[in-house]
């Protein structure tokens, strides 16, 4: 779960995800809902290296949930044709999951789950992420969902928590030269992570992630990442 203001570099954080995984030569699926999959390609092609060949090989699919909102039929090769349908898209990305190249388990990304509680019934769009979620475990894939804050009742974000194996929370101050984001993990079942907040930089191409500039702070950080000794 992937949590933070508008603005505040979720979503980009997602597609870098995507990348390291088509890298190394993970299937990856895309829900869009916040935009065109035609337009979302030009704006993330600078962030996902070869989009074109990894579609073309099967590796990266985009699901359309957008063009239906606005009426519009969709030029993609799955979509939905209903807003708001969630037993329809269950059962296109059940088919997605079991057709991925090589049998590699599927990572779904959902780019933003905040657009499917503003068209649906948040009991019903809770069962269909924590099947879905289930469908992934027992096949070794992962579920990764993009939320706005406030913009769910503090019950439904903490069910979504829960649902959660994995909390990231991003932030964003402005001022009149630049913007400043930051990341923190909020939670990370079953294992030791850092939880301090920490500034990250989004380029061209890329994003970079800052450690800890104070002592104390970076050897802890290190310490979290198994990248020195401890002891």
């Amino acid at each position: 779960m992937l949590l933070g203001d508008s603005g505040s570099g979720k979503s980009i954080f997602s597609y870098k995800l995507i990348d390291l995984f088509l890298r190394n030569g993970k299937p990856c699926v895309f829900v869009a809902l916040d935009e065109l999959p035609a337009q979302l390609r030009t704006s993330i092609s600078n962030q996902i290296g070869e989009l074109a060949e990894n579609e073309s090989k099967g590796l990266l699919t985009f699901v359309d949930c957008y063009s239906c909102m606005g009426g519009v039929k969709s030029q993609e090769k799955y979509h939905l044709d209903t807003p708001g349908d969630l037993n329809g898209l269950a059962l296109l990305l059940s088919k997605l999951m079991t057709r991925s190249e090589g049998d590699q388990p599927v990572r779904l990304f959902i780019d933003s789950s905040t657009a499917m509680f503003a068209h649906g019934d948040a009991d019903a769009i809770l069962k269909f992420l924590y099947s879905m979620s289930a469908k992934l475990r027992s096949t070794n894939g992962s579920l990764y969902f993009t939320l706005a804050s406030g913009t769910v009742s503090p019950e439904i974000q903490k069910r979504l928590e829960q649902l959660a194996d994995g909390l990231v929370e991003f932030k964003a101050t402005e001022t009149p030269e630049r913007v400043d984001r930051y990341y923190r993990f909020s939670k990370v079942r079953g294992t030791l992570y850092f939880d301090t907040w920490l500034p990250f930089f989004i380029g061209k191409k890329s994003i970079m992630l800052a450690p800890p500039q104070e002592p104390q702070t970076q050897e802890r950080f290190y310490k979290t990442l198994n990248l020195i000794k401890t002891g």
